[in-house]
């Protein structure tokens, strides 16, 4: 599935049930942009902020997909979810999230 404005909504009600799920995004819209993304699944944690820091981040990260992935990575991680990336052909980068076993 693709991260774009048409699943949205499907993979952040994936992510907020907790529900493992696997999409695709365009590597502009990632932390890769600039670098290249790993050949096998990696954690990427995001930095470790105070609260007001994440506030921040959501207040500045925008509503383009760049900015909606970003604050959806955020939100696993603040909820106890992992996220893995892989690189994938026509620069794009596949995004696997993982919850807790219970």
């Amino acid at each position: 599935m693709e991260f774009n404005k048409e699943n949205y909504s499907a993979i952040k009600d994936a992510c907020t049930n907790r529900k493992e799920i696997e999409f695709f995004a365009p590597i502009a819209a990632t932390a890769f942009e600039n670098s290249q993304a790993p050949e096998d699944w990696s954690p990427c944690p995001p930095c470790m902020l105070p609260p007001e820091g994440y506030a921040q981040v959501f207040v500045h990260a925008g509503s383009d997909a760049r900015g909606s992935l970003s604050k959806l990575e955020i939100l696993i991680h603040l909820d106890g979810g992992k996220v893995f990336y892989k690189a994938i052909e026509n620069q794009q980068v596949a995004i696997k999230v993982t919850w807790p076993s219970a």
